[in-house]
């Protein structure tokens, strides 16, 4: 539930493979599916439903709400700085999204209200993305955020992406360890010590 600052290049050169071409327009946007699709139904323990579907422009206000009920560490881990709000104007550029190099999706609840949000941000010139991903803390710990990543990793491997990446502050034990559960690989980042890159290979 934040703005990303967009796809940065990893500081490790990433190849194309040799024997497979580069997906046309065409093929990208066959395997991007319906943006209209209908929501997934899914139920916490608790018993509380939940919907997990794409994102639309219509979210721009509960996005910023959503933002609103993060805690400032949460912000800082994500971000890596402080931020006390998400702007509108943020709130529209992040619900009103390109298609071709963006994928997101929420989990709201029966009032509509977000309660998680993750998107993938692709580098059309080498087949990878990176991922961000929040969930409200009143929700943590209940699968919201394993849900929305395994949705993303299914939209990334029907692109023929190669990888999933994200960049996670060394302290951020959590998003560590559920990113090794994925079965993502660790990687250091070269000048920046407090930093681990998450790498999730899609294919070979």
């Amino acid at each position: 539930m934040h703005e990303p600052a967009g796809p940065r290049a990893p500081s490790e050169p990433i190849y194309r493979s040799a024997t497979r071409p580069p997906l046309r327009r065409e093929a990208r946007q066959a395997a991007r599916g319906d943006d209209a699709a209908a929501a997934e139904p899914f139920v916490l323990a608790d018993g509380r439903p939940l919907s997990l579907r794409k994102i639309h422009a219509g979210d721009a206000d509960a996005l910023r709400r959503a933002f609103a009920r993060l805690t400032p560490e949460q912000v800082r881990l994500r971000l890596f700085h402080r931020v006390n709000e998400l702007s509108r104007e943020a709130a529209a550029r992040m619900t009103q999204i390109d298609p071709d190099t963006t994928i997101a999706y929420v989990v709201v609840d029966a009032e509509g209200e977000i309660r998680g949000e993750a998107r993938l941000h692709i580098d059309i010139a080498t087949d990878i993305a990176e991922f961000a991903l929040a969930v409200d803390p009143q929700f943590t710990r209940r699968g919201i955020g394993r849900r929305l990543m395994q949705r993303l990793i299914e939209d990334a491997r029907a692109r023929h992406l190669y990888e999933i990446w994200g960049d996670v502050l060394a302290e951020n034990q959590t998003m560590l360890i559920f990113a090794r559960t994925l079965g993502a690989e660790r990687h250091a980042v070269p000048g920046e010590p407090g930093l681990v890159r998450i790498r999730l290979p899609l294919a070979s």
